[in-house]
């Protein structure tokens, strides 16, 4: 099954209720609804806790070791009472591999994380594929972060996207085989307009919690109709037809 992880928030709070048994994404950048993802995630799902890293760089805040101790020390409890969670190792977007191997160091030396085996290392697409060999074989949880010339906007057939993601899972499929050992779960870091078409066991998106304001007047439970949608489109099945709102005469 493939797993639909919804961003946050999601907005107002009580439509959240509507997604129970779902994987949800929440950032440090954004911990509001943390509480409620906590109890509403599915016993077979996913709750990816964020570093907030790339809302950082997007927005030209500089993060300091300061920052990534308050992360670490809010991932932590939220792992301590939710065995769906998972934490995404500090990284530096458009830094080097040294700069995220150093960083990756720092945590898993530096015991930041108090279930390593619920850490999530990135893998950015313009790192080397032995930087991918090292992350599969060291971690349980491998995301994807697309950047710079390997960005999931430009994700069409043919592109450089595509084929950097294809040959990406042909590696991690040889490095399977080769070592014997499990392949780790791979998230695919925005991923989830493509995510009908690759292997990926999990994607996420923010595009329900931007976008559902605008079925709100025209189906019942509209939430989780938005998201029966989506899980339907990734596992490219069929539905039928949504419950529309009856309109008096």
């Amino acid at each position: 099954m493939k797993r639909i992880v919804h961003g946050t928030p999601i907005t107002p709070r009580r439509l959240l209720k509507q997604l129970k048994g779902c994987s949800f994404c929440v950032s440090y950048m954004n911990p509001e609804q943390l509480d409620d993802c906590i109890e509403l995630v599915g016993e077979d799902q996913i709750l990816i806790l964020d570093n907030g890293a790339f809302t950082a760089w997007r927005k030209g805040i500089e993060l300091n070791a300061e920052w990534w101790d308050g992360f670490y020390a809010w991932a932590n409890e939220a792992m301590e009472r939710c065995p769906q969670a998972v934490a995404v190792i500090p990284d530096v977007i458009g830094g080097s591999e040294e700069d995220n191997l150093r960083l990756i160091a720092e945590c898993i030396r530096g015991n930041k994380l108090r279930y390593p085996e619920r850490a999530m290392a990135i893998w950015h697409m313009n790192e080397s594929f032995e930087q991918l060999d090292k992350l599969s074989m060291m971690f349980n949880f491998v995301g994807w972060g697309s950047c710079g010339e390997f960005d999931i906007a430009k994700a069409k057939e043919g592109s450089a996207w595509h084929l950097r993601a294809k040959t990406a899972l042909a590696r991690i499929d040889w490095l399977e085989m080769k070592t014997g050992q499990e392949r780790p779960w791979v998230h695919m870091m925005r991923g989830l307009g493509q995510y009908q078409n690759w292997g990926w066991d999990s994607a996420d998106s923010c595009n329900l919690a931007i976008n559902q304001c605008y079925t709100k007047n025209n189906y019942v439970n509209h939430v989780q109709q938005f998201n029966d949608r989506i899980q339907a489109k990734a596992n490219s099945q069929e539905l039928a037809p949504l419950p529309l709102f009856e309109v008096a005469a």
